[in-house]
């Protein structure tokens, strides 16, 4: 005695299963690395800003005080500088990409 308990129709699940959005395992890698790189540089621009705005707070609350004006000094340098660093990361991982992949 067979019974038939379900029945699901998977032809139509190609489409979700086989993503062929890369041509080739190298444009897949890359692929993934400039997601990684656009992850990175975005959070670090987040956190380049928190650091602004809390460096813009010190000036502020400081109120003359030189030890605090120095403080907050040093924190946007060390923002400024850290985003400068990032960039310039960033540029020299896509070009390292673009020259391994004969772009």
């Amino acid at each position: 005695m067979d019974k038939l308990l379900a029945a699901v129709n998977i032809s139509g699940l190609s489409s979700w299963v086989n993503n062929n959005l890369y041509s080739d395992k190298d444009a897949l890698i890359s692929g993934k690395i400039t997601t990684a790189i656009n992850f990175f540089v975005a959070f670090s621009a987040v956190a380049a800003i928190i650091m602004l705005v809390v460096a813009g707070y010190m000036f502020i609350t400081s109120a003359g005080d030189a030890d605090k004006v120095e403080k907050a000094t040093k924190t946007v340098s060390a923002a400024i500088i850290g985003m400068v660093i990032v960039f310039v990361a960033t540029i020299l991982v896509k070009y390292v990409l673009q020259v391994i992949s004969g772009e």
